[in-house]
């Protein structure tokens, strides 16, 4: 089966999101109120597995042992069939 991961990999909470930072002040530049901006990356991946299970470990691997950074990063994801 045909399979597309939305994933989504952002700094964690406890992380300085420096990015996120300069967001944030560039919005605030525009008059709006913001209280906070995380900034992140998402990858989207569409791939081949046997099920929905399989498709989900999949993607469970693609984000712990490449997508994110585990010290700094969390990630989720969305995964369906294509």
């Amino acid at each position: 089966m045909k399979f597309k991961a939305i994933i989504h990999v952002r700094p964690k909470p406890e992380i300085r999101d420096p990015q996120g930072e300069a967001v944030a002040g560039a919005l605030r530049t525009l008059g709006l109120s913001i209280e906070g901006v995380r900034a992140g990356k998402e990858i989207v991946v569409h791939f081949d597995a046997a099920d929905l299970t399989a498709a989900r470990a999949a993607v469970d691997t693609m984000g712990k042992e490449l997508l994110a950074n585990p010290v700094i990063e969390d990630y989720s994801a969305d995964v369906a069939a294509a």
